[in-house]
């Protein structure tokens, strides 16, 4: 007799570099919830823009729009303030 074979989920391929990030930071003794969302994308010019949006979770937010060269340049960027964020105790928020 043959055991049943199951049926695996396919493996979960994550970017090796991201180009957008949401991190959260959640503190219910402080009455802190905030989260930072870091997005590269093109404009309507083709240039490459880091856009930054931050603020309480549940209200309207911040925008910053950064230009940059080329999408690499972007990248570190994005890379860059990821790490400094994570520093400050924000997490990162995985989709469900």
């Amino acid at each position: 007799m043959r055991p049943l074979q199951t049926q695996r989920p396919a493996p979960v391929q994550l970017p090796l570099f991201p180009d957008r990030v949401t991190l959260t930071r959640i503190q219910p003794a402080l009455n802190e919830r905030r989260y930072y969302e870091i997005e590269i994308q093109a404009d309507l010019f083709g240039a490459v823009v880091l856009a930054r949006r931050w603020g309480r979770i549940g209200y309207s937010c911040r925008m910053r729009l950064e230009p940059y060269p080329d999408f690499g340049s972007a990248l570190d960027a994005l890379a860059s303030l990821a790490r400094r964020k994570r520093r400050r105790g924000y997490q990162d928020q995985h989709a469900v």
